[in-house]
Order: structure tokens, then C-alpha cells, then sequence
């Protein structure tokens, strides 16, 4: 039986199979690592930018979780926001 891969794991194929393309490729496969992973970064600086009040709600190193939603996205931060809806914060 295959063992099943976890978002986290999923992400980390995404980051390097980027850095890969990037170093070892070259033509159109570098090109596509490098808009994958602009893409990818952007993306996590805009989900940060939007959870900044959630981040500061439920407290905790603001360097960790920039660079946690950086890595992961919305993985890491979903998980807080739902546990702060259940918590009875807005979560917003």
C-alpha cells in the first residue's frame, strides 16, 4: 500500500521541484520554475498580508508565522482559523 503524502509534503515537492528547475534546467523548464515560484511567493505574502490580524489575535513569534505562511500557505494558517472560529474569536 502506497503511504499517502500530506499537504505539507506536497508543498515542499512544489519548492523544490522549482529549485531544481531553476538550477539543473534550463530553456522553458527554468523559465517555468521561476514563474512557479514567483507565483508561489507572491501568492504567500498576499495570504500573510490578509491574516495579519489573525496572527496578531492569537499571538505567538510574528517571524513564525511570515515564514511558516511563506513555506505552507494557507496549510498552516486554515488549521488557526479554524481553531479560533471554534475558540469563539470571529477569526476574520
Amino acid at each position: 500500500m502506497v503511504p499517502r503524502m500530506n499537504s505539507r509534503q506536497a508543498i515542499w515537492i512544489i519548492w523544490i521541484g522549482c529549485a531544481l528547475a531553476i538550477l539543473l534546467g534550463s530553456g522553458w523548464i527554468a523559465t517555468v520554475g521561476r514563474v512557479v515560484l514567483w507565483f508561489v511567493l507572491i501568492a504567500h505574502v498576499v495570504e500573510f498580508v490578509m491574516n495579519l490580524a489573525l496572527f496578531r489575535r492569537v499571538g505567538g513569534s510574528m517571524a513564525r508565522h511570515l515564514t511558516q505562511t511563506l513555506i505552507y500557505g494557507y496549510f498552516y494558517w486554515g488549521p488557526i482559523k479554524a481553531k479560533a472560529r471554534l475558540a469563539g474569536e470571529d477569526g476574520r
